[in-house]
């Protein structure tokens, strides 16, 4: 009896240690999915979508502020690419080095900024009823001259 009850104690450690990997393994894929979906909106010009979407909501009134900056100058997208990502789903933390090529109207000179972002992973609070789950921009758009 004993040894069944151990083998039982193991088998549902193991089990449980599997769903913690798997639960990470997904954070992981989704902050990847995040990262260039939130990046392709920027893109294609629906920075506001992608507020109320992917920014933290301490950020999002600033955010937004900025996305409207955006469209009334002119600021047109050009091209998009991610440099770098480094998603740490253990640490419920992501950071990304992306490119944005534009040009601001009626000037055609191509322009280049770097954008470094900063990810969180929220989770469901209580706390926070509003809140959903998942990741979360923390930094604001970068500045298009």
């Amino acid at each position: 009896m004993r040894v069944s009850t151990v083998c039982l104690f193991c088998g549902l450690l193991l089990f449980l240690s599997g769903c913690a990997g798997y639960r990470t393994m997904n954070r992981q894929e989704a902050c990847d999915k995040v990262i260039k979906t939130y990046n392709r909106m920027i893109r294609w010009q629906e920075a506001e979508k992608a507020a109320l979407t992917y920014v933290d909501r301490s950020q999002r009134d600033r955010f937004v502020g900025a996305a409207e900056s955006l469209r009334r100058r002119n600021v047109t997208m050009a091209d998009m690419r991610i440099l770098a990502s480094e998603c740490r789903a253990e640490h419920r933390s992501a950071e990304a080095v992306v490119e944005f090529d534009y040009f601001v109207l009626p000037d055609n000179r191509l322009k280049t900024v770097t954008d470094r972002q900063k990810w969180l992973f929220r989770e469901e609070s209580s706390d926070l009823p509003d809140q959903t789950e998942g990741w979360k921009l923390t930094t604001p758009l970068p500045e298009f001259k």
